[in-house]
């Protein structure tokens, strides 16, 4: 059973409960306390009530859910309970009373009489108002758990996102590759080396602290984007080689840092590795109709079952955090090639 169907299943419940609780209570009180016996008229009469009262809040609650009632602040929230429960009040003592006035027109005189009108009025309102009551109260507690609901989703959502950027930040693999490839460099080519040694610092603490930047230059990323492919040759060897066909209009772009850079280590780790002969590996950025695209070219193949991984997740989030339906991210495969392409259609 679907959650909706369950909500209304309950309230019905409820409502038919409540009713004949306040059935149950007239009836007691007539015939223990007012006119000390039971008749069947009672039966009637307060089951016409009962009805009146159902079909006249099952109206109030109909009119509540059109509109945006426990979007208002707490006191004109309460302000509006009072003065639906003493609308709904007499209103049900007016159609109460009805059948009476038809049968008996001299009886109009006494039922609206200040007195008698004030009374019943107050006596309809006790029910009326646990109604309303119960009824704000649900909602209000409803709306303020869904509020602290999304909240926690949101925080959660944030420490993910959080959890995930600092897994990309730092590539431990890598890392430990880049370290050995200047640890062998160091016997053979010391300029080479310490070469090595700055862009690995450069682009380490440009992974650790991209995230103080909400927007970088296209120019910035792609300067990171080499470092680490620079890096990732000596490791490599002649097997890696990079072609870069860069629009100079493009470089100007601003862009999530560390987006290019997810890409070229996903292009390192799934493609490159994996290969087994020499790979090109292709760094193209262009700009067209004012569309910045990025792609990322490598060989391999995309294999059926292949999901994803963090970082290209992360990297669709980023995306669409910053430019909402404006950024697309697309991964193909084509000619023996994987395809890794950024849209981002400007404004």
């Amino acid at each position: 059973m679907s959650q909706s169907m369950s909500n209304k299943k309950l309230y019905w419940t409820l409502q038919l409960l409540g009713w004949l609780c306040m059935v149950g209570i007239e009836l007691t009180n007539y015939t223990f306390f007012i006119v000390g016996r039971f008749d069947w008229q009672y039966v009637r009469f307060f089951g016409y009530g009962a009805a009146l009262g159902l079909v006249i809040t099952h109206g109030f609650r109909v009119l509540v859910k059109r509109s945006n009632v426990f979007a208002w602040k707490p006191r004109n929230i309460w302000m509006l309970a009072f003065l639906s429960t003493l609308v709904m009040s007499v209103l049900m003592n007016l159609l109460f009373y009805l059948p009476s006035i038809i049968q008996d027109k001299n009886a109009a005189k006494e039922i609206f009489s200040l007195i008698s009108l004030l009374g019943s009025t107050i006596n309809w309102m006790r029910y009326v108002g646990v109604w309303v009551i119960l009824y704000f109260m649900y909602h209000i507690l409803e709306r303020a758990r869904r509020i602290e609901e999304e909240k926690l989703k949101t925080e959660n959502t944030a420490r993910v996102t959080e959890l995930e950027l600092l897994k990309t930040q730092l590539n431990p693999h890598f890392l430990f590759n880049a370290l050995n490839s200047i640890k062998a460099l160091v016997s053979i080519d010391q300029e080479k080396s310490k070469d090595a040694i700055v862009k690995l610092s450069e682009l380490l603490r440009f992974t650790l602290n991209y995230e103080n930047h909400a927007l970088i230059p296209l120019h910035d990323e792609l300067a990171e984007v080499k470092k680490y492919l620079s890096l990732e040759q000596i490791r490599f060897g002649q097997k890696l080689q990079v072609e870069y066909k860069i629009d100079e209009a493009s470089l100007t772009r601003l862009m999530p840092p560390a987006i290019v850079l997810t890409l070229a280590e996903n292009a390192i780790k799934h493609g490159v590795a994996k290969q087994p002969g020499e790979c090109i590996l292709h760094v193209n950025t262009m700009v067209l109709a004012s569309n910045l695209i990025i792609e990322m070219i490598n060989p391999g193949t995309i294999a059926a079952n292949d999901k994803p991984g963090i970082g290209l997740q992360n990297l669709k989030k980023r995306l669409q955090h910053f430019f909402k339906e404006r950024a697309s991210f697309v991964l193909e495969e084509r000619d023996g090639n994987v395809i890794a392409r950024i849209i981002i259609i400007e404004q």
